[in-house]
């Protein structure tokens, strides 16, 4: 089992305000894509994922403080390009904490609870329709196969 690599970033929070837009640039650039919610910032891609927290004065509307969190299996390229950015923003890297295992297995239920939510087969809704019960037994089979799959990605295995 190979360990995932992370690196942790912060800057002033009205920097990252104003250099927001190049940050987002960066992210389409090399292909991470909004995986989060409203209140849980997440991009991924298949090598990278940036998660992000900010600590806001919500009286004044502004961002006080942005912490960018880097994980990826190995170095990339787009973590040379954050870090580049980062550093030009004003901001520094800071020695990111090991996950706990706790918090490693919560993260994965979490995404996997997501991607059972698109994924699994509906089972009562195919034999509604019809559908063989031998190839509903093949799709839940499919799907587990892939799940498990899925698992071992989100926990860098």
């Amino acid at each position: 089992m190979r360990a995932r690599m992370r690196s942790r970033f912060v800057l002033d929070g009205p920097a990252y305000s104003k250099h927001k837009a190049a940050f987002k640039k960066l992210l389409k650039e090399h292909r991470l894509a909004w995986k989060g919610t409203m209140g849980d910032w997440v991009w991924s891609s298949s090598r990278d994922r940036v998660a992000a927290e900010f600590d806001r004065d919500p009286v004044k509307d502004v961002t006080l403080r942005a912490v960018l969190l880097w994980e990826g299996k190995a170095k990339t390229p787009f973590l040379n390009v954050l870090k580049a950015w980062v550093f030009s923003v004003g901001g520094k890297e800071e020695k990111a904490p090991r996950e706990a295992p706790s918090a490693t297995k919560e993260r994965v239920e979490r995404e996997l609870a997501f991607w059972d939510r698109v994924h699994k087969p509906d089972v009562e809704a195919l034999r509604a329709a019809g559908r063989p019960e031998e190839w509903i037994e093949k799709d839940l089979k499919d799907w587990r196969k892939a799940r498990e799959a899925k698992r071992r990605g989100l926990s860098g295995q």
